[in-house]
């Protein structure tokens, strides 16, 4: 009877097992998966090459494995030496402590790395951000003498996008409304009425310090 009981050789939280009791067992079956408990937990993700070039190793990060849940700090141990020729981005592996706080082993997570000085910017959708060969523009809608609303390009800054806006270095100011649907169709001066199913988007203000 010794001989059929199966000890961990660490500790460990075990997982699912898909056998029963008086099964057969071949030689190699996986029994179960066990996730280790004592030691810390590594978290892998890229950043691009640019934010790469910044962070260095005992810089800390904020770890969150939902979107409304507590960040986790963890440490920055190693960075890639090398930059994926394909998406430009470069990979770093970051130590979780307190293994207790860590998502589960495979979880997907969120990191947020801290790449420069608070600074207050606006955003927009990504939908209203125009490239052309003047450079990034936006349209901005203000109505004119008459009170009829007109679209003005405005050539802008644009930075890191984030989920579905973009970021505004400069050229607009928080309030101002932009076109964010059908801006292709716009030309300078031209009337536009507001569609009631896709407002205008008014300008937002974002606090960026950190890239997700």
């Amino acid at each position: 009877m010794a001989r059929k009981t199966i000890l961990a050789p660490f500790r460990a939280r075990v997982g699912l097992a898909d056998v029963h009791p008086g099964q057969y067992l071949e030689e190699g079956t996986v029994l179960t998966t066990l996730q280790g408990v004592d030691g810390a937990v590594h978290v892998d993700f890229t950043v691009t090459q640019a934010v790469a070039g910044t962070l260095k190793e005992g810089e800390t990060v904020e770890v969150l494995a939902t979107l409304d849940s507590a960040p986790v700090l963890a440490k920055i141990v190693a960075l890639d030496s090398r930059v994926d020729p394909k998406t430009r981005n470069a990979g770093v592996r970051a130590k979780i402590e307190d293994a207790t706080q860590a998502p589960s082993p495979g979880a997907s997570v969120r990191v947020r790395v801290p790449v420069g000085p608070m600074r207050k910017v606006v955003s927009v959708p990504v939908s209203a951000l125009r490239r052309g060969p003047e450079g990034d523009h936006v349209f901005v809608i203000a109505a004119d003498a008459s009170g009829a609303r007109r679209a003005h390009q405005r050539i802008v800054q644009s930075g890191a996008v984030q989920a579905d806006e973009v970021l505004i270095e400069s050229g607009l100011k928080p309030g101002e409304e932009v076109a964010a649907s059908g801006s292709f169709k716009l030309r300078e001066a031209v009337l536009v009425a507001e569609a009631k199913d896709q407002p205008q988007a008014p300008v937002t203000t974002m606090a960026s310090d950190k890239a997700d």
